[in-house]
């Protein structure tokens, strides 16, 4: 079983706004140089950093969704924001609010469930102690040997 850490959280957050810049330059400046001034110096290596960024998001992005344990249609929804200019942004500052209240429900109950184990082992070390010395109590005292 994955659970959810703050390195995912990160993982994801960096790669969702790299994905967002290079998608920008792409849609921004790359597209008009191409169309407008007929330059297309810019073309092939920003496409070719978006498109490998664009795959490692999508790697980061479900190793995320998996761990946080989002429904298919949330999943798709996030892997998708890395294709639309500005929404990756926007909605990336959603998941990692979420995600990040996830974690921390996550942590407030393994906090939980490891205060309930320390006090159940305590309760079972004092129970174990007070039955040591009621059996100390109740065994007879050997006598001393009598003298001849």
């Amino acid at each position: 079983m994955t659970t959810l850490t703050s390195g995912a959280i990160k993982r994801y957050r960096v790669m969702a706004l790299f994905t967002g810049t290079m998608l920008l330059i792409l849609t921004f400046v790359v597209i008009p140089l191409q169309l407008w001034a007929h330059n297309k110096t810019l073309e092939k290596p920003v496409a070719i950093i978006h498109g490998y960024g664009y795959m490692l998001y999508l790697i980061v992005a479900l190793d995320l969704c998996l761990r946080a344990r989002y429904k298919p249609i949330r999943t798709i929804l996030i892997l998708l924001v890395g294709v639309v200019p500005f929404l990756a942004f926007y909605y990336e500052r959603i998941v990692v609010k979420d995600t990040q209240r996830l974690l921390a429900e996550a942590q407030e109950r393994a906090a939980k469930k490891k205060a309930k184990t320390a006090a159940k082992a305590a309760r079972t070390k004092t129970a174990v102690a007070v039955g040591a010395q009621g059996a100390q109590a109740t065994e007879p005292s050997p006598e001393p040997a009598a003298a001849e």
